[in-house]
């Protein structure tokens, strides 16, 4: 599905990204955990080809047509939710249960620039579950939510993965969220691996860095 050899990017004069090896096997769905500024946003980027590194192969098994990427400040089409919604199908998706199960229902009419920020990462969500996408790139997708909302959305986003089969790669910086979506964790460290592996990497990180920001958390 994907895999990373060698991986180089000069963000700044004092930060590059760097990961020697990565693998990432269909139906996984990864994690990218780390604080702000750790490369995060950077690696998604270059996965979806929105930026180019200096050095190393990457492969990406899915058609780029397959592949949907989600920003941290995702973009709204002109019109109503409801409409920005069925731009986004690809299939025969039940408009009236994405807006329900993305509690956006009661907005449907609504102009999407008007939106919120959570609001704007809700509709660009659910847009991105009607589009039938064998691999999701999904930077920060539910950072605006309350707690509640954001397990829901977590949940609705690991059933989806589950029942497609689909390929997740995104990003957060709160571990916890991530526990309830991902089946691996990649935790970044000024653009360097700290730790890569299943739910043991969170219950017994290896690594001094992993160690310092897991336990900030309660896991």
């Amino acid at each position: 599905m994907i895999r990373i050899e060698n991986l180089k990017k000069r963000y700044s004069s004092d930060f590059t990204l760097d990961i020697p090896a990565l693998s990432i096997a269909p139906g996984e769905r990864v994690a990218l955990i780390g604080p702000n500024g750790s490369g995060k946003s950077t690696l998604l980027r270059i996965l979806a080809g929105v930026l180019k590194p200096e050095e190393g192969k990457i492969g990406i098994s899915v058609p780029e047509k397959d592949t949907g990427y989600q920003p941290q400040n995702p973009y709204v089409f002109r019109g109503t939710v409801e409409k920005n919604l069925r731009l986004g199908m690809r299939g025969d998706e039940d408009i009236a249960a994405l807006l329900e199960e993305c509690e956006l229902t009661a907005l449907k009419d609504k102009r999407a620039d008007r939106l919120s920020g959570g609001e704007r990462q809700r509709l660009c969500l659910a847009r991105m579950l009607a589009g039938n996408y064998k691999l999701l790139l999904l930077d920060e997708p539910l950072s605006a939510a309350d707690i509640e909302t954001g397990e829901r959305l977590s949940l609705l986003l690991k059933r989806y993965c589950e029942n497609t089969g689909a390929t997740l790669v995104m990003s957060t910086h709160l571990p916890v969220q991530a526990q309830q979506i991902a089946t691996k964790y990649l935790i970044l460290y000024k653009g360097q691996v700290a730790e890569y592996g299943d739910a043991a990497t969170l219950s017994a990180p290896e690594s001094e860095f992993g160690k310092r920001f897991l336990s900030q958390w309660k896991l």
